[in-house]
C-alpha cells in the first residue's frame, strides 16, 4: 500500500520534475537519441516512476501492478476529480 501512495506522488509531481530532470535527460541524450518536445512529459513520467520503483525495492513494499495504477492515478487525479466534479454538477442541475 505504501508503494501504492509513493506512485500516486509520483504521478501528481510529473509536471514539476518535467524542467529539472526530464529536459536535461533529454538534452544530455541528444546525441544519441532524438526526444521530440511532445514526449519530455512521458521522459518525465518514466523518471519518476523509475524514481518510485528503486524507492520501493529499497523499501520492499509496493507490488508492480500497484506502482503503475498508483502512478497513473496520479498522473490523471487531477483530471479525473474535474471530471468527477463535473458529473456530481451535472446530476445535481
Amino acid at each position: 500500500m505504501f508503494g501504492f501512495l509513493i506512485a500516486i506522488a509520483a504521478g501528481a509531481v510529473t509536471p514539476m520534475v518535467e524542467d529539472p530532470l526530464a529536459r536535461r535527460a533529454a538534452k544530455s541524450m541528444a546525441q544519441h537519441v532524438e526526444v521530440q518536445e511532445n514526449e519530455v512529459r512521458a521522459l518525465a513520467f518514466m523518471i519518476a516512476m523509475i524514481i518510485v520503483g528503486v524507492v520501493c525495492n529499497v523499501l520492499d513494499t509496493g507490488s508492480p501492478l500497484g506502482l503503475a495504477v498508483g502512478g497513473a492515478l496520479g498522473y490523471f487525479g487531477a483530471r479525473l476529480l474535474r471530471w468527477g466534479q463535473r458529473r456530481i454538477e451535472d446530476r445535481r442541475s
